[in-house]
């Protein structure tokens, strides 16, 4: 019995900030393209600016989120790092 193999393109995973209409660097207001990065064990999409080389993917945004949230609590950036 041969078992056939089902070849299926993968879908690259929506974020929060692929939901926007546009697509900016916040450093320098340029556009930004879609780029696919490969890691030893993952590959992973993310946001790369074409002029500054800002690169923005869901785990960027949610460490400026903590740090945003942390900036109105007030805390002590060297108690964090302690």
């Amino acid at each position: 019995m041969s078992r056939k193999i089902a070849l299926t393109r993968r879908k690259p995973p929506k974020s929060k900030f692929d939901a926007q209409e546009t697509h900016d660097c916040p450093r320098c207001n340029t556009a930004l393209v879609h780029e696919r990065f490969y890691g030893m064990c993952a590959h992973i999409w993310v946001w790369r600016c074409i002029k500054c080389g800002e690169i923005i993917d869901d785990v960027v945004l949610y460490n400026r989120r903590m740090l945003r949230k942390a900036a109105k609590v007030k805390v002590d950036v060297l108690t964090l790092i302690r």
